[in-house]
C-alpha cells in the first residue's frame, strides 16, 4: 500500500543521483545576488511557473503598494486552510506563514527598503478567486500556499515550490475514490479551486456541491450536507481528523499534482527574487538540519502534525526544489 502522501516524490533515487552530482555543478552563487535575477530554472516544470521579473524599477515603485516604502507586505489570506493558514483571535499561523516571515526578514535586509521595519498584512478574501484577482490588480502584493495550474501562469507570477500536493476526496469507507465509484455521487468542492477544475474533468457522472470557503466546505461534510469532500490532499490530510476521522483520503494515486508556491504582484522592485531566495534559504537550513527551520516546517506538515510526513520525506522533496535550481551550501 502506498503512502497517501505520494505527492512529496520522495524518490531515492533522484535524491542520490542529486547528491552525487552537486560537486560538479559551477553555478554561480545565484542566491547572494537576488537583486541581479535570482533563478535560472532548468527544470521545464518550474520554468514554467516562473514568469519574468519587472523589468522597470520605476513602474513597480510607482504603484501605492510598494513595500520597501510602505513597510507593509499585503499578504492575501483565506479563513482557515490548514496546514497553510491557521487564524486563532486574529493571529495568524500556517506553513504560509512560515513562508511569509521568512520573505519579510529578507525584504527587510534588502539594500531598497526605506522603512524601518516591514509587517505582514494579512488581506482578507471572500474566495480563491478573489483572492487571485487582488495579487492580479496590485491590491495585495503576495499570496502563499497557492497550487501551481497552467492556466493561472498566464496571469500570475509564482516563485519557487515549497511543497506539492494533489487532488483527492475525503470519502466514506469502502469508496476508493476512483471515477467508477464516485459516479452519481455528490462531491463537496471549494468553487473556483484548482482541485474543483481537475474533478470536473476528470469524475464525468458525479455531482459537485459548490462551498465558498474551505470553512464551509469542511462544515457541510462535518454536519452531512455532502458525504464527500474533493480538494488539495495536504489541507484534506490536515483537516480530517477534526472534521471526519473516519473518512479515508482516496484514490491512492491522486487524480493530478502540483507545486505549492506563492503567487507575488508587480507592485515592488524584485519582490518575486526576494521572495526565491528566502524560499531557497529555509529550504536549505531544513535540508542542513537547522533546528529552528525544522521545528516551523515540522509543525505544521511533519511527523507529529496532522499531515504526518517524515522528515526524510520533506528533506527530500526540498533537495529535489534544489537541485533544480541553484548549487547551495551551508551558509549560503
Amino acid at each position: 500500500m502506498h503512502d497517501p502522501i505520494l505527492d512529496w516524490h520522495t524518490s531515492q533515487i533522484r535524491v542520490y543521483y542529486y547528491r552525487q552530482v552537486r560537486h560538479q555543478l559551477s553555478i554561480m552563487r545565484l542566491f547572494k545576488a537576488a537583486a541581479t535575477g535570482l533563478i535560472a530554472l532548468t527544470s521545464i516544470g518550474l520554468v514554467a511557473c516562473q514568469k519574468s521579473a519587472p523589468t522597470s524599477d520605476k513602474g513597480a515603485s510607482s504603484q501605492a503598494g510598494n513595500v520597501f516604502e510602505t513597510g507593509k507586505l499585503r499578504a492575501v489570506v483565506l479563513d482557515n486552510v490548514l496546514p497553510m493558514v491557521d487564524e486563532k483571535d486574529g493571529k495568524y499561523e500556517g506553513l504560509s506563514f512560515v513562508v511569509l516571515n521568512a520573505i519579510r526578514d529578507q525584504l527587510k535586509s534588502a539594500s531598497e527598503n526605506k522603512s524601518d521595519d516591514i509587517v505582514i498584512e494579512p488581506v482578507s478574501i471572500k474566495s480563491a478567486q478573489d483572492g487571485l484577482n487582488k495579487i492580479r490588480s496590485g491590491e495585495a502584493d503576495i499570496a502563499c500556499g497557492v497550487a501551481f495550474t497552467w492556466e493561472r501562469q498566464r496571469t500570475l507570477t509564482y516563485s519557487l515550490p515549497f511543497a506539492t500536493s494533489g487532488v483527492r476526496v475525503l470519502a466514506p469507507k469502502g469508496n476508493d475514490g476512483t471515477p467508477e465509484s464516485l459516479k452519481g455521487k455528490t462531491i463537496g468542492v471549494v468553487k473556483d479551486t484548482a482541485a474543483a477544475a481537475v474533478l470536473a474533468k476528470s469524475v464525468d457522472d458525479a455531482q459537485f456541491q459548490f462551498f465558498s470557503t474551505p470553512t464551509e466546505a469542511l462544515a457541510g461534510l462535518k454536519d452531512g450536507t455532502v458525504e464527500f469532500l474533493g480538494g488539495d490532499s495536504l489541507w484534506l490530510k490536515a483537516s480530517r481528523q477534526a472534521t471526519a476521522p473516519d473518512a479515508d483520503l482516496v484514490p491512492t494515486f491522486p487524480y493530478a499534482r502540483s507545486s505549492v508556491g506563492c503567487v507575488v504582484a508587480n507592485t515592488t522592485p524584485h519582490l518575486l527574487n526576494y521572495s526565491n531566495l528566502a524560499i531557497g534559504r529555509m529550504l536549505t537550513a531544513y535540508v542542513d538540519d537547522n533546528k529552528d527551520v525544522r521545528t516551523a516546517v515540522n509543525q505544521w506538515i511533519g511527523p507529529d502534525s496532522q499531515v504526518g510526513l517524515s522528515e526524510n520525506m520533506i528533506g527530500d522533496f526540498f533537495t529535489i526544489v534544489l537541485a533544480t535550481t541553484a548549487e547551495l551550501s551551508k551558509g549560503s
